[in-house]
């Protein structure tokens, strides 16, 4: 059956380092021009030691609770358990933790490595999950956390403010891209009028984007280009969408679902 080519003639931009090529696959069957240009670059295992310090630490007693943040940050520590020959040890700790999950990748990955989920957050967001996790009463808890690519400090404030200890598993970090070119292209198109819509999956990229267009001295026409109707800023969820806010994106497009396809399907609907 032929794809309709809803999104011919446009032109759509795309921030992510992850899983570009799977939106680019989607947009171009629509009939869009693609422009790839990673905000961010995502570095797995930072500190191989220090993870690997943690692990240890959670192998030998289990914490009371575990925060599943992110699909990949789990996977990825999973992982390298089990280089380390920690698998059987960590899971088995694991297993007798409460699980709090943030979202259905993290949901996915425990799945994979067969533990148990004891919470999920209904709006995937992390903040109802720390919220609930306070509720529950976790003064003299130990959480361990994994945390994502992004600073945490203040969600680890607030654990630790209510009394809890908490064990950071550090996974991945975001850092800027090794070829910022590619995003300067971006923005500069962008600025000329030349993209319909971009797209975010991670408010990091939101940051990273802004950031690089401080470097070019195209902020606020970037800015202008999105709060005009120029170019549509297009986010996955309502979390991406508070980011994008608060580097002064008014009017973040919004799928009802937050998956990568509704966010296609909403900027094809927005455009087409």
């Amino acid at each position: 059956m032929e794809v309709t080519r809803q999104l011919a003639g446009r032109t759509i931009g795309i921030t992510a380092d992850r899983r570009s090529e799977d939106q680019a696959v989607m947009f171009r069957r629509l009939g869009a021009e693609v422009i790839v240009g990673p905000t961010i670059a995502t570095t797995k295992v930072p500190d191989p030691a220090l993870l690997r310090e943690r692990s240890e630490e959670i192998a030998a007693e289990p914490p009371d609770y575990l925060i599943a943040d992110t699909g990949i940050g789990i996977r990825t520590w999973m992982a390298s358990v089990r280089e380390w020959g920690l698998t059987d040890r960590v899971t088995t700790s694991l297993a007798a933790s409460q699980i709090a999950v943030r979202g259905p990748k993290a949901a996915a990955a425990l799945t994979s490595a067969g533990l148990p989920i004891w919470w999920r957050s209904s709006n995937e967001q992390l903040g109802e999950l720390v919220e609930h996790l306070i509720a529950e009463g976790i003064s003299g808890k130990r959480i361990a956390f994994q945390l994502h690519g992004d600073d945490s400090a203040e969600v680890v404030g607030r654990l630790e403010e209510a009394g809890a200890t908490v064990i950071t598993i550090p996974v991945y970090v975001w850092t800027d891209p090794a070829d910022p070119e590619p995003a300067f292209g971006l923005i500069r198109r962008c600025c000329q009028g030349e993209v319909d819509a971009v797209t975010f999956t991670a408010g990091p990229q939101i940051r990273g984007l802004m950031t690089l267009s401080a470097r070019l001295g195209q902020q606020q026409p970037l800015l202008e280009a999105f709060n005009s109707g120029t170019t549509q800023a297009a986010c996955v969820g309502p979390v991406c969408a508070a980011s994008a806010a608060a580097e002064g994106i008014s009017n973040p497009l919004i799928p009802d679902h937050w998956r990568l396809g509704s966010l296609v399907k909403a900027v094809a609907d927005s455009l087409g």
